[in-house]
């Protein structure tokens, strides 16, 4: 089934008893397993491999046809999602606390524009923002100590680089050092098992409707395999709203 088959058998299901629990219907776990997975831009080839089924069983999934609970709990865990979370009876919400929930969730992501921060051009984008955003799923705290210092170079950077800015009695450092200092932080990322990849997300906020925001997406290796090919990542818009801003997580 096509996305517009999908969705007229998911609204189909919702004339269903509300006070009986019911499994979620196929049609549902299809769309939802569809869009987790375009929103990680995985392939079909990917998801299969992280949850240990084949290309087909995940193809099977998503045309909103059955496969085993075993296949549909290995898919949610590669998801993110509880074990049993596509296939537990339940007692179902209704059609518009599923619509809330939807809203709640992807209503205000954004796409930003991402590559490998690997360039001095990279470096001198994200420095000449206003704001830094850090998105890192799944990075253990081991890693926290390398994190701090990338990102304590880039807040150095936005103030070096400003032709706005002069430091009282500080040393200049030149762009060609600061950048390659920068750019070794990442290397030291990339080579303990890290993908590092950058952005700039326009953001205005009130009275500043030029101010951009830096963002940071920091993934491991072996659970996110294809990030170094990312084009975009979805940052959530409430994330970057004026009290929010600076190096935080977003999760």
């Amino acid at each position: 089934m096509n996305v517009q088959e999908l969705l007229h058998k998911v609204a189909q299901s919702a004339d269903k008893r509300v006070d009986v629990p019911t499994a979620p219907p196929i049609e549902l776990v299809a769309l939802i397993v569809r869009w987790a997975r375009d929103l990680r831009q995985w392939k079909v080839s990917t998801l299969a491999d992280f949850a240990t089924v084949s290309v087909s069983t995940v193809e099977r999934v998503e045309r909103g046809e059955r496969v085993s609970e075993d296949a549909l709990d290995r898919i949610a865990l590669a998801l993110g999602y509880e074990k049993g979370a596509f296939h537990e009876p339940r007692l179902p919400i209704g059609p518009e606390a599923v619509a809330e929930q939807m809203v709640e969730t992807y209503a205000h992501l954004e796409p930003v524009d991402v590559s490998p921060m690997k360039t001095q051009r990279a470096v001198r984008e994200a420095a000449q923002c206003q704001a830094f955003l850090v998105h890192r799923p799944g990075v253990p705290d081991i890693y926290d100590q390398e994190i701090a210092a990338l990102t304590e170079w880039l807040d150095f950077a936005s103030f070096e680089l400003s032709d706005d800015i002069e430091i009282e009695g500080g040393e200049e450092i030149p762009r060609r050092r600061l950048y390659s200092d920068i750019l070794s932080c990442v290397s030291e990322l990339e080579r303990r098992g890290l993908t590092v990849l950058s952005g700039v997300m326009s953001a205005p906020q009130p009275g500043l409707p030029d101010w951009t925001v830096a963002v940071l997406s920091i993934t491991p290796k072996l659970t996110d395999p294809g990030a170094a090919k990312r084009k975009q990542v979805f940052v959530d818009k409430r994330h970057v709203a004026m009290p929010n801003l600076g190096f935080a997580d977003v999760d």
